[in-house]
């Protein structure tokens, strides 16, 4: 028996053939939806596949007791993008290994490579950071505004992943209020990616103050860019 991680891809019809055949005989079907706004319902993707799925929270899968069903069944599980994007699949990975639980990876497209679609170089990004949801914090953390500061310090862009909830006009409040406490320049204008890799995406490049006052649904990541090159101008200007 073995463990089936699958990346949904960016619509829900990106599901890759083989990982469809692997639907259609697994004896159970998770949805992991904790890490990401999902632009769909999971109920799209039941129609489009023909399949039940069953949602798991994040403490189900950090307990991992799913790999217990492997041990006996075909358990495939679903997750927005690529399927080894969050470090809890990698640890899924890890202790299936020590337990000797057959395992599988099937691949897709995220928002790693979707991105290219602003015109930004991914060989120019640093590292990705994510910005929490203040909301659900009962002090006001900006450690990610490190990983900008490293990524500036080597002309690389900076993208950042936005917790689930936290929607536009927060996040850009929250960018600002970051950047001023830890001292750091944000350029004149940023970018904004709602969407991505969907029929509704729509990319935004703007001064941070503006895009504050736009329509920009979740979910949605930020982009500080950096040392653009002509290519790159142009295509955002554009």
């Amino acid at each position: 028996m073995t463990l089936h991680l699958i990346g949904t891809g960016m619509t829900q019809n990106s599901i890759s053939a083989d990982a469809l055949e692997t639907l259609k005989t697994a004896d159970k079907i998770y949805l992991e939806n904790y890490t990401v706004n999902f632009p769909y319902p999971k109920e799209e993707l039941e129609k489009n596949y023909n399949i039940k799925i069953q949602e798991l929270s994040r403490q189900q899968v950090e307990n991992e007791s799913i790999l217990q069903e492997a041990k006996s069944q075909n358990i495939a599980l679903l997750v927005y993008g690529d399927s080894l994007s969050a470090t809890t699949h990698m640890q899924l990975i890890l202790e299936a290994k020590k337990q000797n639980i057959p395992y599988k990876i099937y691949h897709n497209a995220s928002i790693l490579t979707t991105i290219a679609e602003t015109g930004l170089s991914l060989y120019k990004f640093g590292k990705t950071t994510s910005m929490p949801n203040w909301a659900e914090h009962t002090n006001k953390p900006t450690s990610f505004i490190n990983y900008i500061k490293q990524n500036l310090s080597i002309d690389a862009h900076s993208l950042i992943l936005t917790d689930i909830g936290l929607e536009i006009k927060n996040a850009i409040e929250q960018l600002i209020e970051s950047t001023k406490k830890e001292n750091l320049k944000l350029p004149k204008k940023i970018i904004a990616i709602s969407h991505a890799g969907t029929s509704q995406q729509k990319i935004f490049y703007d001064a941070p103050q503006n895009l504050q006052n736009k329509n920009i649904p979740m979910p949605f990541c930020l982009i500080i860019p950096n040392n653009l090159n002509h290519i790159e101008k142009e295509m955002l200007e554009n």
